[in-house]
């Protein structure tokens, strides 16, 4: 009887493991599939532009163009991991404003405030790219002078890295700012937003309920992101 009940206890924690690593698998499987969906559109605009460029004969401005989207692209797919530093990703983000900056008049400026000793921690990829697009098109482009700024700053809290993106938009409409992460404007909005939730998703499913991102948002003045994710070093 006894070796029976041993027995049994031994099978039932083997399922338990088995329905944890099911689990597991399942969460990088949805983890993957949202991350493939994040903005094809910043490719044929980016596109377009240097035909543009080509076109009109500036051909120094092609040859850059090309040099940023190229290593644009290359920390997006290099080893085709889902997770990076933080210090790559900054470095993504930062080729990413270049980008737009000669799409939109070097009108962004961008500052990132973020210490050396975070740089090694981990960070899903594409994690800022949304939240950044969605301060320039939604935000900064909307303005009359269609100029403005944008920054990243960054710290650790209770073995959470906190980071905080603000610009100085136009701002988000109080009834609007409640449906971002939720998807209620994916219809409505167009892509920067369906990342934003995309975003959150990702996070939430990858490290749980608590972390991921909130906004903040006064109309006329700015907007401004807090994004959550766990301290962990990067192997």
């Amino acid at each position: 009887m006894i070796e029976t009940y041993n027995y049994m206890c031994e099978q039932i924690n083997l399922l338990l493991d088995k329905q944890e690593e099911d689990a597991k698998n399942l969460r990088n499987s949805e983890f993957k599939a949202l991350q493939v969906q994040i903005n094809p559109h910043f490719l044929y605009n980016t596109l377009d532009m240097i035909s543009w460029m080509s076109k009109s004969g500036k051909n120094e401005n092609v040859t850059a163009a090309v040099w940023i989207l190229s290593k644009f692209y290359k920390l997006t797919l290099s080893r085709k991991e889902t997770i990076g530093t933080i210090e790559q990703e900054l470095e993504h983000i930062s080729l990413y404003v270049q980008i737009q900056n000669m799409r939109f008049s070097n009108k962004i400026y961008f500052i990132i405030d973020v210490p050396d000793s975070l740089m090694e921690y981990e960070i899903p990829k594409l994690t800022f790219q949304p939240i950044v697009e969605n301060s320039i098109l939604h935000g900064i482009l909307e303005k009359d002078s269609k100029e403005g700024n944008i920054v990243i700053t960054a710290w650790i809290e209770d073995n959470t890295i906190i980071f905080f993106i603000s610009d100085d938009g136009i701002g988000i409409e109080p009834g609007i700012v409640e449906k971002i992460l939720t998807g209620e404007l994916k219809r409505k909005q167009g892509n920067s937003n369906i990342g934003i939730n995309n975003t959150h998703q990702r996070l939430q499913l990858l490290y749980g309920q608590e972390f991921g991102l909130s906004y903040t948002s006064t109309l006329g003045s700015g907007t401004e992101v807090e994004l959550r994710i766990p301290a962990r070093k990067s192997i």
